[in-house]
C-alpha cells in the first residue's frame, strides 16, 4: 500500500512547525527545565541553569529596543511636526511635565503627511535590516543548501517554496526584534492602547512575509551562481552594508541631529502607499478610514508575493543544484613555492595559527578589524554627531570610553568565538604539545594586543591634537587600557561558556546568551569610567580582575570537558562562587534595608537585623547546594592547624595598625563605626554578624577560589582589596590590613575560626578605643 503524500496545506504547516521546532532546538534549549536523562555514572552529567541567565539578559535586550523606538516617533514628531515644547531638544532631553502634553494632545489627532513619510522611511529601513541581517549572519557561508534535499521530499515544488517563505516568515528574529517595536509604538501612539502589541505583530508579520520572499529570492540566485568562496566573501559584504540602514532606522531615537531627518522630511508623497506607508496608515487610522489602506495594503502584498513566486519558478527551472562543494573542490595545482628566506617569527605557534586564520577568513577579517571602525564612524555620522569632532577631544571619558569600545568590540568578535572559530578541528587543540588552557592563554594574549591597536592609536592621536593634555585624561586613558587586557581573559572564558562545539548547527555552536552577558560586563566598566571619582574606577578595576581571574578558573575546569556529551567538572569550590555570593549577600541586605524603613527601629538595629538576615540567606542555600552536589573544598570552621594561635596573632597585628590609623585622624573622621546608645545592636553587628558572614564571604569562598589558581600572596590580596572596597572609604586602608591579616591567619590554619576570631578582637579593640577615646 502506498503512502499517500501530504496536501498542500498539511505541508506547508509540517515544514513550518519543523523550522520553528529546530529554531527551539537550537536557541531555547537553555530554557528546557528537562534534565538530561543519561549521564554516565563516573561524572555528572551537563548540567543546565542557563535559561534564567538568558531571560535575565533578554529582559533589558527588550526594553532597550522598545525604548529606541519609543524616542523615534517621538523625536520625528517633535522635528518634522514642529513642536515647540521639544523641537530643539529631543524627546530624550525634554522633561515629562512639558512632553506629556504634547503627547496627549498629538494622540488624539491623525498622524501628519510629514510624520507619516517619516514613519514610512523608519519601517523601510528595518525591513532591510530584516532582509540583511539574515543573509550577513552566516547563512550564506554554509557549504550545503537545504533548499537541494528539501526539494526531494513528495510535495510539490511550489508547495515546498511557498513553506520555504512562510517559515523564513515566522523564524526571523533579527527581523522580529527590529520591527515589532516600532510597529508597537506605533500603534500605541495611535490610540490602540493594550491592543498596540498585538496589532504591531500583526503589522511585523506582513512586512517580515515580504522580507522572506527577497531574502529567498536573493538566497536562490547567489547559491545558483556563484562558489561558497565567493558567497563567503560577499556575506562579508552584505554584513557590512547591513550596518548602514540598522543605524540610520536607529537614529530617530538617538538624537535629532543627522541627515535621517532630512531625509524624512523630504520623503515623497507617493511613499505612503507604499506598503511601509501603507501599514503606518492601517495603525493610525479608525473604524472605516483603515479599511482602504488595508486592502491595498493585502492587494500589494499579495501581487510582490505571487510576482516574488514567478521569479523564483524561473531561477529554479533548471533544478535545484548549487555551485556548491562539487564545483569548488577541484582547485589547479598549487605551483611550486620559492625558496622562502627566513623571516622573524613573531608569536608561538598558535599565536601565528591564530593570525593566519585571520588573514585567510576575509569574513572574519572584516568582522574583526573593520567592523568595529564602521560602527563607531556610521553612529557618528548618521546621527549628526561627527559634525563636531572636537567634543570627543574636548570629553576625557568620552574619548576613553570610545577607545575601551573599540579594544572591547575586537575582542568580542575574536577572543571570544576563539573556540567557536575552531569548528570541527577543535580536537586538535587538546593534541598539541601544550595544554588547551596554555593555548587559549596564548590566544587571549594575541587578541589583547591586537585590541589594544585601536585605543593606542586614537589616543596617540587625541593627544597629538589637544593643545594641553590634563592628568584626569591621561588617567582615563590609562584605565581603558588596563581593562582591555582584562577583557580580553573574560571574553576567552566566556567563549568557553559560549561553545558549543558538539551541536551540529552552525547558529547553535554559540550560545547568544553569553554575548549579550559580554556585553552587559563591558557597558558596567563604561560606566565605571563615566563615574567622577577615582576611588570608584579604581574600584571597578580590582572588581573587573577578580571577575576575569574566577572566570578563567571556572573556564579552565571544563575545558576537558568540553568535547564529552555526558560529563561535566566535578563540583568545587570558585572564585566565582565568592562573587556570586558577595552580591547576592549585598542585594539581600539592600532589600531587607528597604523592607525595614518604615518600622520603629533604630538605623543601627535595622542594620543589624539586615546584615544577620541577608548572611543567613545566603549561607544557608550555598551549603545546602552544596552539600547535595558533593562540593569539594568547603571552607572548615573548626578544624585546621591553631587556629586559636593564628587568630589572635593577626587581630594583634590588625589592631595595632588600625589603632594607629585611627590616631593619626581628626576625631570627627577617625570613627570607624558610629556608637550610640544601642550598644547591643552594635555588639550584635560587630561581635557576631560581621565576622561571621563576611569572613565566609571573602576568606573561605573567594579567597579560598583563589587559591586554585594563583599563589597565597595574590588570594590574599586580592580577596583583602575586594573587602575593604565594600566598606566606607575612611576605613579602607584599615579594613585592607585586616583582610591581610584575617587572610594569613587563613592561609596558615587552613580553618575560618582564625580570621573569625580575628576579625572579632580586632572590632572589640576598635570599639573599646573609640569608647576610650
Amino acid at each position: 500500500m502506498t503512502a499517500v503524500p501530504p496536501t498542500a496545506w498539511r505541508a506547508v504547516w509540517l515544514l513550518t512547525r519543523l523550522r520553528l521546532q529546530r529554531l527551539l532546538n537550537v536557541s531555547g534549549r537553555g530554557f528546557s527545565f528537562k534534565k538530561n536523562s543519561k549521564s554516565r555514572p563516573a561524572t555528572p552529567g551537563k548540567r543546565g541553569g542557563r535559561w534564567l541567565l538568558g531571560a535575565l539578559l533578554l529582559l533589558p535586550m527588550l526594553l532597550s529596543f522598545g525604548s529606541i523606538a519609543r524616542h523615534s516617533v517621538l523625536n520625528m514628531h517633535c522635528l518634522l511636526d514642529q513642536v515647540a515644547a521639544c523641537q530643539a531638544r529631543g524627546s530624550l532631553h525634554t522633561g515629562s511635565g512639558l512632553l506629556d502634553p504634547v503627547i496627549a494632545q498629538w494622540m488624539a489627532e491623525p498622524f501628519s503627511a510629514v510624520l507619516i513619510g517619516g514613519l514610512t522611511l523608519q519601517l523601510a529601513l528595518l525591513w532591510l535590516v530584516s532582509v540583511l541581517l539574515p543573509l550577513g549572519m552566516g547563512e550564506l557561508s554554509k557549504p550545503d543548501w537545504d533548499l537541494e534535499w528539501l526539494v526531494t521530499l513528495p510535495a510539490e515544488k511550489s508547495t515546498l517554496l511557498w513553506a520555504r517563505v512562510l517559515e523564513r516568515t515566522l523564524v526571523n528574529p533579527a527581523g522580529l526584534l527590529a520591527l515589532w517595536p516600532s510597529t508597537t509604538v506605533i500603534a500605541w501612539y495611535s490610540g490602540q492602547a493594550w491592543l498596540a502589541p498585538l496589532s504591531g505583530l500583526l503589522a511585523s508579520l506582513v512586512l517580515l512575509a515580504l522580507a522572506a520572499m527577497l531574502r529567498t529570492l536573493v538566497d536562490t540566485g547567489l547559491r545558483l551562481s556563484l562558489t561558497p568562496s565567493r558567497l563567503g566573501n560577499l556575506q562579508a559584504v552584505i554584513s557590512l552594508a547591513g550596518l548602514f540602514p540598522m543605524y540610520l532606522g536607529m537614529s530617530f531615537g538617538m538624537g535629532m541631529g543627522g541627515f535621517a531627518y532630512d531625509w524624512a522630511a523630504a520623503m515623497p508623497a507617493w511613499s505612503h502607499w507604499t506598503p511601509p506607508g501603507l501599514l503606518v496608515r492601517v495603525l493610525n487610522a479608525d473604524g472605516v478610514a483603515a479599511l482602504l489602506p488595508a486592502i491595498l495594503l493585502l492587494a500589494q502584498t499579495l501581487l510582490l508575493m505571487l510576482l516574488g513566486m514567478a521569479v523564483l519558478r524561473r531561477q529554479l527551472r533548471h533544478g535545484v543544484v548549487g555551485a556548491g562543494q562539487r564545483e569548488a573542490a577541484r582547485k589547479p595545482a598549487a605551483a611550486p613555492s620559492p625558496t622562502q628566506r627566513w623571516r622573524p617569527r613573531l608569536g608561538t605557534a598558535i599565536q601565528r595559527r591564530e593570525l593566519t586564520l585571520l588573514l585567510r577568513d576575509r569574513n572574519f577579517l572584516v568582522q574583526t578589524l573593520l567592523m568595529p571602525l564602521l560602527i563607531l564612524g556610521g553612529q557618528a555620522v548618521v546621527t549628526g554627531q561627527a559634525r563636531d569632532l572636537h567634543a570627543l577631544l574636548d570629553h576625557p571619558v568620552l574619548l576613553a570610553s570610545t577607545g575601551f569600545f573599540l579594544g572591547t568590540y575586537v575582542l568580542m568578535m575574536s577572543a571570544f568565538q576563539t573556540l567557536n572559530k575552531e569548528g570541527g578541528a577543535l580536537w586538535l587543540l587538546y593534541t598539541f604539545p601544550v595544554s588547551i588552557e596554555q593555548a587559549l592563554r596564548q590566544k587571549a594574549q594575541l587578541w589583547a594586543v591586537l585590541a589594544l591597536l585601536y585605543p593606542l592609536i586614537l589616543f596617540g592621536v587625541a593627544l597629538a591634537w589637544l593643545p594641553a593634555w590634563s592628568w584626569q585624561t591621561a588617567g582615563l586613558m590609562l584605565l581603558a587600557l588596563a581593562g582591555i587586557p582584562l577583557y580580553a581573559l573574560i571574553a576567552v572564558a566566556l567563549g568557553v561558556f559560549a561553545s558549543d562545539p558538539l551541536a551540529t548547527e552552525t547558529t547553535a555552536k554559540l550560545r547568544p546568551t553569553y554575548t549579550y552577558l559580554y556585553l552587559l560586563l563591558t557597558g558596567l566598566y563604561i560606566a565605571a569610567l563615566a563615574a567622577g571619582s577615582l576611588v570608584q574606577q579604581l574600584v571597578f578595576v580590582v572588581l573587573t580582575g577578580a571577575l576575569a581571574v574566577a572566570l578563567w578558573q571556572k573556564a579552565r575546569d571544563a575545558l576537558p570537558y568540553l568535547l564529552d556529551p555526558a560529563a561535566s567538572p566535578p563540583a568545587r569550590v570558585t572564585a566565582a562562587d565568592g562573587l556570586i555570593a558577595a552580591m547576592l549577600f549585598f542585594i539581600l541586605q539592600t532589600l531587607a534595608l528597604i523592607l525595614l524603613k518604615g518600622s520603629n527601629a533604630t538605623p543601627l538595629a535595622q542594620l543589624a537585623i539586615a546584615f544577620g538576615a541577608a548572611g543567613a540567606l545566603t549561607y544557608a542555600p550555598l551549603r545546602l547546594v552544596y552539600w547535595r552536589a558533593g562540593t569539594a573544598g568547603v571552607p572548615r570552621i573548626g578544624q585546621g592547624r591553631q587556629p586559636w594561635r593564628r587568630g589572635i596573632a593577626g587581630a594583634c597585628a590588625a589592631a595595632l595598625f588600625g589603632i594607629g590609623y585611627a590616631a593619626l585622624l581628626q576625631p570627627s573622621a577617625s570613627t570607624l563605626m558610629q556608637i550610640n546608645s544601642d550598644g547591643l545592636w552594635l555588639l550584635a553587628l560587630g561581635m557576631l554578624a560581621a565576622p561571621l558572614c563576611e569572613e565566609f564571604l571573602f576568606r573561605g569562598l573567594l579567597q579560598g577560589g583563589l587559591r586554585r589558581s594563583l599563589p597565597a600572596w595574590q588570594a590574599i590580596g586580592i580577596a583583602a582589596a575586594l573587602f575593604a572596597l565594600v566598606h566606607p572609604p575612611a576605613a579602607m586602608l584599615p579594613v585592607f590590613v585586616l583582610g591581610l591579616c584575617t587572610g594569613h591567619a587563613y592561609e596558615r590554619s587552613g580553618a575560618l575560626l582564625a580570621p573569625m576570631l580575628a576579625h572579632v578582637l580586632y572590632n572589640a579593640a576598635m570599639l573599646g578605643y573609640q569608647l576610650n577615646r
